[in-house]
Order: structure tokens, then sequence, then C-alpha cells
């Protein structure tokens, strides 16, 4: 059973967005740049699963919408603590990946309307469809700048670090 021993304090995508909007658009471009993006989920037996999965970002949340039968879709209503990658842009990490971290909250139904409305094509049966919100904990964003490694790193209880590693 989960326990809630990780997340101290978590926003939505319209938080950290005002909180750091320069790191947000980064962000949000890292994950537009390609349609697919790797979700980590906890398996019953506390082993990580991977799966791949759109990610998009808009009125205000970072959406999980998923088939209600996916094991992805049990994972979370079980733990919903996620970690989210984005496709890496090259091997040069000039525009670096991304990485979003949080727990999923399930989706209200002004939501579900509001992501259908939206969405990139039409859904002509919600109800097969487990529609998520991200709860974000910590975004962090890699990237290679001058032969160093830039870690830039966000929580909402400690706000923006940045490390740059030879």
């Amino acid at each position: 059973m989960w326990r809630e021993v990780d997340i101290k304090m978590a926003v939505t995508w319209a938080d950290f967005e005002r909180a750091e909007p320069g790191l947000a658009a980064l962000v949000q471009e890292r994950f537009e740049s390609h349609r697919h993006a790797v979700m980590a989920t906890l398996r019953s037996d506390g082993a990580p699963r991977l799966s791949g999965m759109e990610t998009p970002i808009r009125d205000g949340h970072l959406w999980l919408a998923m088939d209600t039968v996916s094991r992805k879709t049990s994972d979370l209503r079980r733990d919903p603590r996620f970690s989210i990658h984005s496709a890496l842009d090259g091997e040069e990490l000039l525009l670096g990946d991304a990485r979003v971290e949080g727990r999923a909250l399930p989706a209200r139904d002004t939501d579900v309307a509001l992501f259908i409305q939206g969405h990139r094509f039409t859904i002509d049966d919600p109800s097969t469809m487990a529609l998520f919100t991200a709860d974000i904990s910590r975004v962090v964003l890699v990237r290679v700048e001058d032969r160093f490694l830039v870690v830039s790193a966000w929580t909402p209880e400690d706000g923006r670090t940045e490390t740059r590693l030879p």
C-alpha cells in the first residue's frame, strides 16, 4: 500500500509556470518536441514500470490520459507517484531532456470536459479513458553547455537550483 512519504508539496503546471516561466517554457518545449514521452509508475510489487505516452501541457495542466484498462492506470490508482521523461533531442543534449515528478490526481468532470475540448483528435467515448492531472513536486532539465552538464531543478519548496558538472 502506498504511503505518502516522498512528496512534501506539489503544484499544478500553472503554478510551476507562474513561479518559473523560463524553465517551464524550456521543459514544455522538450515535451512538445516529440509526441511521446516515457512515464515511470510503480507496479504492485514495487518494481518500476516504464510506459510510452503522450503528455500534453495546456490549460494549466500536464495531462496524463490513458486507457482505463492499462497497467499504468492500475499503477496510478494504487500509488499515484510518477515520473515522466521527455525524449532526447540528440546525443549532444544541447536542448536537453526534461523530467517531471509528482502525483497523478484523477481529473474532475470539468477537467475531463476541458481536456476533451482541446484534444488533438475527437474522443468519442470518454468512459474508456482514465484522465489524471499532474500534481508536480519536481521538475528537472538537463543540458550540455560549454562542456558542462547543467542540471536545472525546481521544487515548490526550494524553487530553482542550477548545478554545473564538469
